[in-house]
């Protein structure tokens, strides 16, 4: 006794369904080449032909009907590889491949079993044919109607849209449901069962789909190392729909989220030295925009901005500052750091063109901030080098403030050790500073603040000082009250 597969069949109208889409973007026509196919179909039991059997092929072309011989032609067929698809009341469902060459008739030959033979179909799908908005986790259910009370087993194959190879595969399945986990945000998903008899018949059911939940609305970035390496996530203010959005072999660190929340720029050491790239909030569509690196004094691919309109960055490469559009062409010098300092870390704003950024010596500890115009003229020194470490300089909403860090202990070691770091809100106009880490715990470092999108809260990484705990990014209101935990084990937030 033979089995019936139907794995190909499937596979090809998964294919069949993305094809259709995607065939409406294509612009380029090429030649068609034409054949036809000449068959028939047969009682594999009787060998008598079976009339009124509909006829379909994957990809799709025409549909037709066999005559009261069993005969079937499809004319007029571009040249190419298909499944030649049967529907009969009463019989199996079958597939065979076929070759259809340019002014050539292929013959074929297709019997069908009885249906009585086979086991039953599976019906009413969770989730329901259709359904939207489907958990990236869920429970495939399906339902069967076993009469003969025969011992059944099942085959479950999921396809995600626009892929003909199945994304998970489970035979011999006892029960009608099936876990699926790790689904991708927005996407359309297709999957079918198989039910096997214990005689080994086949039946394979409808092809269902659904699509998962839409991608969320996040609005803060930022890199931690859970997984082993660093990767860029983000995150909900609540924290309450966390996505990792990179994966890789190497660092990547620094995201940024444009003001249209469309694109994050990031830096990566996956061709050694860190450059800037560029990825859809999703995380897909990976650019390089840099081809001349991030590089300085203790500059681990932190020295970047984007621009107010996000069509340019500004970064820093040693002594110089770089400014280039995001597709990566017109880098243009616009400034050059004091005698044996490098340019680090900055940012820049739309209020006055503005741009602030730290410079730094070959210890971690011989830094200072410098605002200057968009285009490198008019430069100011606003943060002397103080002792202790200074670092992350950043404007307010409005452009009228900095707010940085500094290890007020001035303590200072080979190591870079810092034991208390706080953060700092300088105005530019009249120069007053103040403090905002009054409700910092002892033995840890305030680090990395950036402002909210509203101007109301500051976002900012909290560690022990140690050195040996995990950072965790926190919130709080701009005059330093209300702290609350926000995401642990993360780093290099950012809020837009």
């Amino acid at each position: 006794m033979t089995t019936t597969n139907h794995t190909g069949l499937k596979t090809f109208a998964i294919f069949l369904i993305s094809f259709l889409f995607y065939s409406c973007t294509e612009d380029t026509i090429d030649p068609v080449y034409l054949g036809s196919i000449h068959g028939v179909v047969l009682s594999k039991s009787s060998l008598e032909p079976i009339e009124e059997v509909e006829i379909t092929t994957v990809p799709v072309t025409s549909v037709v009907f066999t005559d009261n011989k069993g005969t079937f032609v499809i004319n007029e067929i571009p040249e190419g590889e298909y499944s030649v698809v049967t529907k009969a009341d009463g019989y199996s469902r079958e597939s065979v491949k076929v070759k259809v060459i340019r002014n050539t008739s292929t013959e074929l030959g297709v019997k069908l079993s009885s249906s009585t033979l086979l086991a039953p179909a599976p019906f009413t799908p969770v989730p329901e044919n259709g359904a939207t908005n489907t958990p990236l986790t869920t429970v495939l259910k399906w339902a069967v109607d076993n009469n003969s009370d025969d011992e059944l087993s099942y085959t479950v194959r999921l396809f995600e849209s626009n892929n003909i190879n199945p994304l998970i595969e489970s035979v011999q399945l006892p029960d009608t449901t099936l876990t699926v986990e790790n689904l991708k945000h927005g996407t359309t998903y297709y999957w079918y069962v198989d039910v096997v008899s214990s005689t080994g018949y086949i039946t394979s059911g409808p092809t269902w789909r659904f699509q998962t939940i839409p991608f969320p609305e996040n609005r803060i970035v930022f890199t931690s190392s859970k997984s082993d390496n660093y990767e860029i996530y983000s995150s909900s203010p609540g924290a309450t729909s966390l996505v990792q959005l990179t994966s890789s072999d190497h660092y990547e660190l620094r995201p940024l989220l444009s003001s249209k929340r469309d694109l994050i720029a990031f830096s990566s050491n996956k061709n050694v030295d860190y450059h800037i790239y560029t990825m859809n909030y999703n995380g897909s569509e990976v650019r390089q925009v840099t081809t001349l690196p991030i590089a300085g004094f203790h500059n681990q691919g932190i020295g970047f901005s984007w621009s107010p309109d996000n069509g340019q960055f500004i970064y820093s490469h040693y002594d110089k500052l770089y400014r280039i559009d995001r597709t990566g062409v017109d880098l243009v010098k616009i400034a050059t750091a004091p005698k044996n300092r490098n340019f680090r870390s900055c940012d820049w704003t739309s209020v006055g063109n503005k741009i602030v950024v730290e410079t730094i010596g070959s210890t971690i500890y011989d830094s200072e901030i410098y605002l200057m115009n968009a285009n490198g003229t008019d430069t100011v020194k606003l943060v002397d080098n103080l002792s202790g470490i200074i670092q992350s300089p950043s404007f307010s909403i409005d452009g009228k403030q900095i707010m940085y860090t500094r290890d007020v202990s001035g303590y200072e070691s080979s190591t870079g050790r810092q034991l208390d770091a706080r953060i700092f809100i300088k105005d530019i106009e009249s120069l007053d500073v103040i403090e905002v880490s009054g409700g910092k715990p002892n033995g840890t470092n305030d680090l990395q603040p950036r402002f909210s999108p509203d101007g109301a809260k500051i976002i900012f990484v909290n560690a022990s000082n140690d050195g040996s705990g995990k950072k965790s990014i926190w919130i709080m209101n701009k005059d330093g009250s209300d702290r609350q935990l926000l995401i642990e084990d993360a780093e290099m937030p950012h809020w837009q």
